[in-house]
Order: C-alpha cells, then sequence, then structure tokens
C-alpha cells in the first residue's frame, strides 16, 4: 500500500513539474499586439468627441511595473500614425505585473499639449483570450482652453456642463 500511494505522488509530482516547466516556457514565448488611438480634447472632457482630432507622430511608450515595488520590469515605444493609431509588438508574459499606455510628449505643445491623467491599462498574459491583440482605451492630449464649439458638442450627446443634475436630460417642450 505504501508503495502505491509513493507511486502516485510521484505522478502528481512529475505532472506538477511539467506543467510548471510548460507555463515557464510559455511566458518566454508569448507575444502580444497592444492597439490604441491618440487624440487631441479640445473640450477638454477626456473622451472622443465629434471636435476631436486623432494625432499622429505622437510618441506611446507601454511600461509593465511589478505591483510590489512599481519598478519598470518592460517597456516599449511607439509613435502614432496618420489615423493616430498605435500598434505595439510586446514579447512575454506580464501577468504579474500592472501593465499600461500612456503618451510621452505632444509634438504639439502650443495647440494640444497638456497630456491627460488617464493611461490606459492592457492585460498581457494568456488568460484564455481568443488572440493575441489587446486594445488600449484611447489616450491623448487636451488644449489649454476649451473650444467656443464644444458646449453645443456636448449638448448634442445630452451632456449639459453646466446642468447640476448633468446625467438628467432637460424636458422636452410640449406642442
Amino acid at each position: 500500500m505504501a508503495k502505491a500511494v509513493a507511486l502516485i505522488t510521484s505522478a502528481f509530482c512529475l505532472l506538477a513539474l511539467s506543467g510548471f516547466a510548460h507555463a515557464a516556457g510559455k511566458k518566454k514565448d508569448s507575444k502580444f499586439t497592444v492597439e490604441g488611438k491618440v487624440y487631441c480634447d479640445p473640450c477638454r472632457v477626456q473622451f472622443v468627441t465629434k471636435l476631436s482630432q486623432f494625432l499622429e507622430g505622437e510618441d506611446v511608450v507601454l511600461l509593465c511595473k511589478n505591483e510590489e515595488t512599481g519598478n519598470v520590469t518592460y517597456s516599449i515605444n511607439g509613435k502614432s500614425s496618420k489615423d493616430g493609431s498605435y500598434s505595439l509588438k510586446a514579447e512575454g508574459d506580464h501577468g504579474d505585473e500592472v501593465c499600461e499606455v500612456k503618451v510621452a510628449t505632444s509634438p504639439q505643445p502650443d495647440t494640444c499639449g497638456e497630456a491627460m491623467d488617464e493611461t490606459a491599462p492592457v492585460t498581457l498574459t494568456d488568460n484564455g483570450m481568443s488572440n493575441d491583440i489587446r486594445y488600449a482605451n484611447y489616450i491623448g492630449f487636451m488644449k489649454k482652453d476649451p473650444d467656443a464649439e464644444c458646449p453645443k458638442a456636448l449638448e448634442e450627446l445630452v451632456i449639459y456642463p453646466d446642468d447640476p443634475d448633468e446625467d438628467v436630460a432637460p424636458e422636452e417642450p410640449a406642442n
């Protein structure tokens, strides 16, 4: 009986070790594509409106940091294309790290140079997703002062910046 228990225990240990070896190999070979867009927010609302413009030539950086220490463990830089899109080729599994994309510096500091506070978090691990593309939220810059057309553009979105109950649309006029 003791031999059977020892044999079964040994088999489980070997299976566990082979699982760890497979996982280690997977981490090393993982490759991901991180895609997103960079835009200029002329209304300072930190989301895309019809007045927003996608920016070409913006520097973006993907940073992965150790959760406990905050030390950068991986980084890759890129630039946005004509339509504001970027595509970063990341290598390795970073499931134990906090990864995010952010803008670096704007080549248009006079017109749209204030970086938004938001970064775009991304998951760079094989967690059962069907492909290796990771889509990041839009990131970008804001103009120093909102454009004069912003109130009308926001009104069309049923957003009323001067209304204390901005989640509530005004009543329709009775005919």
